[in-house]
């Protein structure tokens, strides 16, 4: 299992920031490169938590030769999330569509005051664990070591793509003032 952590401070005050990302996260996709598509398929309010289910789409496609190996030609995802107003927290859980099973990717984002409220520190943290059995096939005696890469390398791409999210979150705000 490895663990990941990204900060972003946006010049924008947590309730634009925080509103954004939870109620409007579909329209940032032409703003991030390698996001086909965000789309909420169920949404539930109870109590200040709203729980969404979203599928993401990415513009990114499995190689061809993986395809057989991952069952999936495209990257794509699902991401169960529950906002807490009170607690200004999301907790999430993403479910990929590749190696079904296999992996377990979960996490907290935390949405703080910064800059005298003027901005927003939104922290990422989060764990990525690849059962080694997903890769027996593919790797046979170097199964640890494609596991501990694959493992670098999505702990190293969900916060890159986060901070793009989050980036493009504040040009929506920006552009709206």
């Amino acid at each position: 299992m490895k663990t990941f952590k990204n900060i972003v401070v946006l010049k924008h005050p947590i309730g634009p920031v925080w509103h954004t990302m939870r109620d409007r996260l579909s329209e940032l996709t032409p703003l991030v490169d390698d996001i086909e598509s965000i789309r909420v398929i169920e949404r539930h309010s109870d109590n200040g938590k709203v729980r969404l289910l979203n599928e993401w789409r990415s513009s990114q496609s499995v190689p061809v030769f993986l395809r057989t190996s991952l069952g999936a030609t495209a990257i794509e995802w699902l991401d169960h999330n529950m906002w807490d107003d009170t607690t200004s927290q999301c907790k999430w859980r993403i479910e990929p569509n590749v190696l079904r099973g296999h992996i377990t990717c979960e996490g907290t984002t935390s949405f703080e005051p910064a800059m005298a409220g003027r901005g927003t520190r939104v922290t990422i943290e989060g764990t990525f664990n690849l059962a080694p059995a997903a890769v027996r096939g593919l790797a046979g005696p170097f199964e640890q070591a494609v596991t501990s890469f694959v493992e670098s390398i999505v702990t190293t791409m969900v916060p890159k793509n986060f901070r793009k999210i989050l980036e493009a979150a504040g040009e929506v705000i920006s552009k709206e003032r």
